[in-house]
């Protein structure tokens, strides 16, 4: 029996619970290495066989049919723990997977860290992939490496500024996006990112203006005088403590009417020459850097935090890609058998449906109802709604990510 429709899975990370502590954000998207390892042997069990990139290309051309439970399983930013545990496990199970690395972060380590194989109870779970850690994936003939960009990061696209960053937030908090903040400030160390993300780690003070994913954006590039003096004040005025006056906002954006009236013209917009030129080195400079570190074609492109349109698509095909996953949300999309579809739609981990049990039982049931809606199986999205209602519920009562502590 040939598939009709194919699901392909989105995941980040697989570590032991605690294994990212402090970063909430990196915890929420991580699931733990024995669900993991629980949802291979229930594949094995029952049949469900992974594919890669090239098989779902040709599936949605229409010049290739796959079989019924075929899954395509993906993971996004490039994680350490990709390494150490996702690796042994995939060969372990004989089955495949696709990783989307951001070549940002790629970690300059000179060798192949221990992985889960190697007997170790210590290892290093916080981190990045590197270069031969990359090569020595794709060599294994389980995993496919491919692109998520070079920044993954947001940029600011205007003037008007939003917040101020301040012990009202903190950027390990599961809901921030602030964490860009550090990150665009400190570019030359994404690679230990997860060293250096703590509360702490943006200045208090910092303005954080209008922003979106750095594929779609126009970048707007401030005043760098604006923010030193802004910080600066905040510093002088107390540090953490300035916060506790109830005007301190009022007393922020006085500075900054102050300071534009008194040097207008600091800041500037990125012209359209510039932020095509900046996209297509996304795409195109990635997709070399990993090439010649894997040695095979990329092929497959994931565009981070799902900033995508229709003109990410046609540059991301101009620069040698085939496929393209599209931005998450909205209706369910299923990837059809020769659909002709140059975006791929993904469907997340398929655990979060039903609140989970400490034997793993409700989170594959999950899963099992969330393939077979994505595998176009009749009457499973009627399961898939009700419990996907339940399930933004709960997401909604976790949090916007402002956090003490």
């Amino acid at each position: 029996m040939s598939a009709r429709a194919v699901p392909v899975m989105m995941f980040h990370s697989i570590a032991p619970a605690g294994a990212l502590a402090p970063h909430g954000w990196l915890e929420r998207i991580s699931e733990p290495t024995d669900l993991f390892e629980a949802m291979l042997a229930d594949w094995q069990r029952r049949g469900v066989r992974t594919v890669g990139s090239r098989e779902l290309a040709g599936f949605l051309a229409g010049s290739r049919r796959l079989p019924h439970k075929s899954v395509v399983l993906t993971f996004d930013d490039g994680y350490l723990d990709n390494w150490l545990a996702l690796t042994p496990l995939l060969l372990r199970y004989e089955q495949k997977a696709v990783v989307f690395m951001s070549t940002d972060f790629i970690d300059p380590s000179p060798e192949p860290r221990p992985t889960l194989d190697g007997g170790r109870e210590d290892l290093p779970w916080q981190g990045y992939l590197s270069r031969p850690e990359l090569k020595a994936m794709a060599a294994s003939e389980v995993v496919e490496i491919h692109s998520h960009a070079r920044s993954h990061t947001w940029l600011f696209t205007g003037p008007r500024i939003i917040d101020f960053y301040g012990p009202h937030w903190n950027i390990s908090h599961p809901r921030c996006r602030y964490r860009f903040l550090w990150l665009n400030r400190h570019k030359e160390r994404k690679p230990f990112a997860l060293q250096h993300l703590s509360r702490e780690a943006v200045p208090w003070g910092t303005p954080v203006y209008e922003f979106a994913p750095a594929l779609v954006a126009r970048e707007y590039r401030p005043d760098p005088a604006l923010e030193e003096r802004l910080i600066g004040h905040v510093a002088v005025a107390g540090g953490e403590t300035f916060f506790q006056d109830p005007k301190w906002r009022q007393h922020l954006e006085r500075l900054v009417a102050d300071h534009r009236t008194a040097y207008p013209g600091g800041d500037d917009l990125e012209s359209e020459e510039e932020r095509l030129a900046r996209v297509r080195d996304e795409l195109a400079g990635s997709r070399a850097i990993l090439e010649e570190i894997t040695g095979e074609p990329v092929t497959f492109f994931s565009p981070p935090q799902g900033g995508a349109d229709d003109e990410t698509l046609a540059l991301a095909l101009d620069c040698g890609y085939e496929l393209v996953t599209a931005p998450s949300g909205g209706s369910v999309r299923l990837n059809l058998h020769g659909s002709g579809e140059r975006w791929v739609y993904r469907c997340g981990t398929g655990f979060n449906m039903i609140p989970r049990s400490a034997s793993h039982g409700r989170a594959l049931l999950s899963q099992r109802i969330t393939l077979a809606r994505y595998a176009g199986t009749p009457g499973a999205g009627i399961l898939t709604r009700g419990f996907g209602a339940l399930s933004r519920v709960r997401r909604l009562l976790a949090g916007s990510g402002r956090a003490a502590g």
